[in-house]
């Protein structure tokens, strides 16, 4: 592994890295992976997986505070972004749309210098269109769960969700939370049951939060499982090609980002006309998330320089 935890500021730096990759689990079309990627963080992240048995304590010296930072960023943002979402969700969204652009030359430094090949222009295009097309999909298809009206349907879905949302997660460009947009599960999943369910863990209750939370848990561990050992593989034998399917992944989000179910469904755009002050704080926001991302990657850098010194 390149990132080992040897002291309290090597903990907060990766807590401080999943609170990011945590908020990114709650905007639709914003990918995990692609802030993972960006921060530094990602092949860790498959490495400490698939390699456990062979690093066990490396491993999850890594995953606790990484797993501890996104769980603070997702219970302590969900309410903020909810609001985000529902008065200003344009700007809000536009925010990640920034720091997904702020990314691009962290990621692009994995390719710079290869030679743009047939096969490498293949994979970046049709990455592109998978990842605009997951917006399209979400869009069309409108799938949606109710949590009053669930079947054993409804179980199989969520844990479907589980797996699809679990691999969009570990390939950077697709987002976990367009993933179960497109199959009606973002509301259920996301706003409703994770934060309910921890509130009734804390009060020691036990219902049908807990249950789809669980089965949606199943299916994101198998397919996480699944998911690192491809990218490892593919990292390992065709890392350049993979890096060209992950920027193509990365561009074709930020058209999803803006085209999916979720941004018509609610209305987003037209609080975005009926605000015309919004299109400067879409502006604002846009600047901003670049600059947070430029400076989250220039600290990572002087980290590992820092690491490297010493």
């Amino acid at each position: 592994m390149k990132t080992q935890i040897k002291s309290f500021k090597d903990f907060l730096i990766i807590a401080l890295k999943g609170l990011v990759v945590g908020i990114a689990m709650l905007i639709p079309g914003i990918s995990g992976g692609t802030l993972a990627l960006s921060m530094g963080v990602y092949e860790d992240i498959i490495e400490s997986v698939t390699g456990i048995k062979k690093h066990f304590k490396d491993s999850i010296l890594f995953l606790i505070p990484l797993a501890i930072g996104a769980l603070i960023g997702y219970i302590a943002l969900v309410k903020i972004v909810e609001l985000g979402l529902r008065y200003i969700p344009i700007p809000t969204i536009t925010l990640f749309v920034g720091f997904i652009i702020g990314s691009l030359p962290s990621i692009y430094r994995n390719v710079k210098g290869e030679k743009i090949t047939p096969k490498n222009i293949i994979c970046f295009v049709v990455a592109l269109l998978i990842a605009a097309g997951l917006g399209v999909v979400s869009r069309h298809l409108g799938l949606t769960v109710n949590a009053d009206n669930l079947n054993a349907w409804s179980y199989i879905l969520i844990a479907i969700g589980g797996i699809f949302a679990s691999f969009a997660l570990v390939v950077p460009g697709i987002s976990g939370s367009a993933v179960l947009l497109a199959l009606g599960l973002y509301e259920l999943i996301v706003i409703e049951s994770i934060p309910n369910v921890i509130k009734d863990l804390l009060s020691f209750k036990f219902g049908s939060n807990l249950l789809i939370v669980a089965i949606f848990a199943i299916g994101a561990i198998i397919g996480l499982v699944s998911i690192v050992v491809l990218m490892k593989y593919l990292l390992n034998k065709h890392k350049v090609p993979t890096f060209f399917a992950i920027l193509g992944f990365i561009v074709g989000s930020v058209f999803s980002v803006y085209y999916n179910h979720e941004v018509f469904n609610e209305g987003y755009y037209n609080i975005l006309i009926k605000n015309p002050w919004q299109f400067a704080l879409v502006i604002a926001m846009l600047a901003i998330g670049i600059a947070l991302a430029l400076v989250m990657d220039k600290l990572g850098s002087k980290h590992k320089v820092d690491k490297i010194e010493n």
